[in-house]
């Protein structure tokens, strides 16, 4: 009994694995906090906000959720310290939600409704944003945090009033927005013949974009290896040796993610599940090469298997004394 209880808190923990910092995380977690930490204007003057943008499974979103984490307990910390007396609406210090797909403004109002845990009141979105906003400042709310980005609207007509719609949010609220999305500048929904429109300039204008690359090996740099060292540490494993991920299994890891993120979880958590299961208890390249694929990995992984270890490349970086 106690080994199937401490195998499912296993399963929930490489399920649920701690935040790796990578070199690009930490760059965009600094990049995040200077925004919040400098905007400070006047309530009339609107307030830079920050995009994360992308290709799908990079990781935008763990990044986003790491930082809004760690500002809330940094946030609901001071408080404790300040112990100001309770007055008015209860402090919310971040409004964290995704839109859905062919989000219009009346549906990102109810979403933002909805978090707010305001009435379900019948009414124009109007008058729903408006209410939406006097919460925003009622509960002293820090940052706004919207996520799925490339699901407003599904046309230039529908990306055209969404713009004019969080530009309105951006420059009404006291809020700190950020903002991530799939290829978002790439997409159609600021843009008409190529070209930022009038109210696409408007946004964009505001918001500061911040690339979230893939990982690389061409220049053979050590971030995928420091990355998967950092996830081998984390690991609940057994029978566990340094070096099982981050060298012995680099490479076949690579070929079966093409380094996306996304993918890289997936496998990891569902390899940790069958090296429990067997009784294996570590991870090698053969029962790594025994999990399922993503759709996704799954087209892209047979070029780089039917060349894995034939010398034409490597995750590896070069030797210290290369």
């Amino acid at each position: 009994m106690q080994a199937e209880k401490w195998n499912r808190e296993r399963a929930v923990f490489h399920a649920n694995p701690p935040f790796v910092h990578t070199p690009q995380a930490d760059l965009l977690l600094e990049a995040m906090d200077f925004l919040v930490t400098s905007n400070h204007q006047a309530i009339d003057e609107a307030k830079p906000a920050l995009l994360l943008d992308g290709r799908a499974g990079q990781g935008k979103s763990a990044v986003m959720r790491h930082y809004l984490h760690s500002f809330h307990k940094e946030q609901a910390e001071l408080r404790q310290r300040v112990q100001a007396p309770a007055r008015g609406s209860r402090p919310i210090d971040v409004v964290h939600i995704s839109m859905r797909s062919a989000t219009n403004e009346r549906g990102l109002a109810e979403r933002l409704r909805d978090f707010l845990e305001l009435p379900p009141f019948k009414t124009n979105e109007r008058a729903m944003t408006n209410a939406v906003i006097d919460a925003l400042f009622a509960c002293n709310v820090k940052i706004v945090a919207i996520d799925e980005l490339h699901f407003m609207g599904r046309s230039v007509a529908a990306g055209h009033r969404m713009s004019n719609y969080l530009k309105d949010l951006l420059n009404q609220s006291p809020c700190t927005f950020f903002f991530a999305g799939n290829d978002v500048l790439g997409s159609e929904i600021f843009r008409k013949n190529g070209q930022p429109d009038a109210a696409g300039e408007q946004f964009l204008s505001l918001v500061q974009p911040h690339a979230v690359r893939p990982f690389a090996i061409g220049d053979r740099n050590p971030e995928w290896m420091r990355t998967l060292a950092a996830i081998e540490g984390n690991l609940r494993l057994t029978r566990q040796q340094d070096g099982d991920l981050f060298y012995r299994c680099a490479d076949v890891v690579w070929a079966l993610t093409s380094g996306s993120w996304r993918s890289l979880a997936q496998l990891i958590n569902q390899a940790c599940a069958r090296a429990i299961a067997t009784g294996e208890e570590r991870l090698t390249p053969e029962l790594l090469l025994k999990i399922p694929l993503n759709a996704l990995s799954a087209t892209q992984s047979p070029k780089l298997l039917a060349t894995l270890g034939d010398g034409t490349w490597t995750s590896l970086p070069e030797p210290a004394n290369a």
